[in-house]
């Protein structure tokens, strides 16, 4: 009787051991307001608030930056971003929030559009046991769409053919890039989380007024290979409203190559299906429309933009999806902004 008990008592050890290991739900809610009063005076600044909550962090970042444009709006200035802000780990054992994280420093989007990551960084406070420390952003990045990489231009000759087909060319060939050159972001606090190194590039095609992505993120020694894309549309009935929906795919046999950057979870045959890689839906309140001429052409855009939503891992771990929301999140200009 006494060796039943123990084998109970020993296969309850064993079930709570496992549930104690049970990963949290790789799920970070995104949220920024942007307020962009340069598009009508270059003498201001665009302010950006962001907050990314997960089970186990929630940060706070604000993001100051000048106008990069004269007042025609046509000829570009270095556009300098300041970064600030502050992150918390959660108490697993009673939600409590401890301070952990301060973010600091400013890259500059030079004039040629190349950008340099190292000029920011994080402090760790110390908690508990572990010590303070400071770790610093790595690699560069291009925000130029004249001036993109080879890689990007690959890509964009890739996007371009998929979408107009291979012997019509486009209405609009018009695109933006962002080139990711061994972009390293640090741990969001918590002594498991190594960071992550993207590189790789992500086209918006005025074509389709839709992100293309193809990335690798390599966090902790593994590398993660995602492709996809993210629509910037209308919500349907809803007056000055638009949002973003994010498809990013793992490798699979069913994706192959450039296909991947093409997924969609909307196909009717898979239309409930599952994907592994990270979705994400993000809506955008606009308000405060001006019109503004950029690159000869005018345009109407809001001023101020409210978005929140939210980015999900199937089969990629948290650390990944939120290091990828940080990145989204510390350029607002780019996914959010004119």
């Amino acid at each position: 009787m006494k060796r039943i008990a123990l084998a109970g008592f020993a296969l309850l050890g064993l079930v709570a051991g496992a549930a104690a290991q049970t990963p949290p739900p790789a799920v970070v809610s995104f949220a920024t307001i942007a307020d962009m009063p340069t598009l009508k005076d270059t003498s201001k600044q665009d302010h950006f608030a962001v907050t990314l909550s997960d089970a186990q962090v929630v940060t706070n970042i604000t993001v100051d930056c000048t106008a990069g444009r004269t007042e025609l709006l046509i000829v570009r200035n270095d556009k300098a971003c300041a970064i600030g802000g502050n992150g918390s780990i959660i108490n697993p054992s009673n939600k409590q929030a401890l301070p952990r994280t301060q973010y600091l420093g400013q890259y500059t989007v030079t004039a040629d559009g190349s950008t340099d990551a190292r000029t920011l960084s994080i402090n760790y406070l110390a908690v508990g046991k572990v010590a303070p420390d400071t770790k610093q952003f790595g690699g560069s990045l291009n925000l130029k769409p004249e001036l993109s990489s080879s890689g990007a231009a690959g890509l964009t000759q890739s996007v371009l053919k998929k979408i107009t087909g291979d012997n019509t060319g486009p209405i609009n060939n018009a695109v933006d890039t962002v080139d990711l050159n061994r972009l390293f972001i640090p741990s969001a606090g918590l002594p498991s989380d190594k960071g992550c190194t993207w590189s790789g590039n992500m086209v918006f095609a005025y074509q389709t007024y839709s992100w293309f992505m193809s990335l690798s993120a390599d966090c902790n020694g593994k590398v993660y290979e995602l492709k996809g894309n993210m629509p910037f549309t209308d919500t349907p009935g809803v007056e000055g409203q638009t949002q973003y929906d994010l498809t990013l795919t793992l490798p699979s046999t069913e994706l192959v190559g450039d296909d991947a950057l093409f997924a969609t979870t909307d196909e009717n045959a898979d239309l409930f299906a599952s994907v592994d890689g990270i979705t994400g839906n993000i809506i955008m309140k606009n308000s405060n429309n001006v019109t503004v001429t950029v690159d000869g052409e005018k345009i109407t855009t809001p001023m101020k933009v409210e978005a929140s939503g939210s980015l999900s891992g199937t089969n990629v771990p948290l650390e990944v999806v939120r290091s990828f929301a940080t990145l989204i999140g510390m350029l607002p200009s780019t996914f959010f902004g004119a």
